[in-house]
């Protein structure tokens, strides 16, 4: 018995002088918007238009996956928090370089949220230009019933937001081919 290959559309975009992929499957799905950044992937990691298999369809426009990530980039990034600690840590970052907060053993306390990370990404995403061309990424089921692309850097990405995003978790699992 093989393994059932799903191939997940992505919209090509070029990025100054390199070119992007954005899944052009699951983002809409994602519950947490700012993570749609997460489904902006190399180039290099995508075929051309496969001969046959199970094709998904593209459920956004390019237009509007760079739209939403121009709408993420302006968006006000949340400052870092401080866990275990008095209120003047959660200033220490401002003041003190991140070199000496890791000298002192501080820096370890400090938590830089996910969204943070990810509307920093955005910014670097800005100049996106969409390329008319659609690239496919091949997927497998895991054990849990949810889509993973096959490439390895890919499904490190994927299985994380299967687990941190409800939305994608339940499009992995329901995505299917028809027809």
């Amino acid at each position: 018995m093989g393994m059932e290959v799903v191939l997940v559309p992505f919209h090509l975009a070029r990025l100054g002088d390199r070119l992007v992929g954005m899944d052009a499957y699951f983002w809409p799905s994602l519950e947490e918007r700012y993570r749609v950044v997460l489904l902006v992937q190399p180039a290099e990691r995508l075929s051309g238009a496969p001969a046959g298999g199970c094709r998904l369809p593209a459920r956004v426009e390019a237009r509007d996956q760079v739209e939403e990530i121009q709408h993420l980039a302006r968006e006000r990034i949340p400052r870092p928090r401080v866990r275990r600690g008095r209120a003047w840590r959660s200033l220490a970052w401002l003041l003190v370089p991140v070199k000496l907060l890791e000298a002192a053993g501080l820096w370890d306390r400090v938590e830089v949220p996910e969204k943070a990370y990810a509307l920093a990404l955005a910014r670097g995403l800005q100049g996106l230009e969409p390329l008319g061309e659609t690239r496919y990424a091949a997927f497998t089921r895991g054990g849990d019933g949810v889509l993973l692309p096959v490439d390895e850097g890919m499904r490190r990405i994927y299985s994380e937001l299967a687990r941190r995003d409800r939305g994608y978790a339940r499009a992995a699992r329901e995505a299917a081919c028809r027809g």
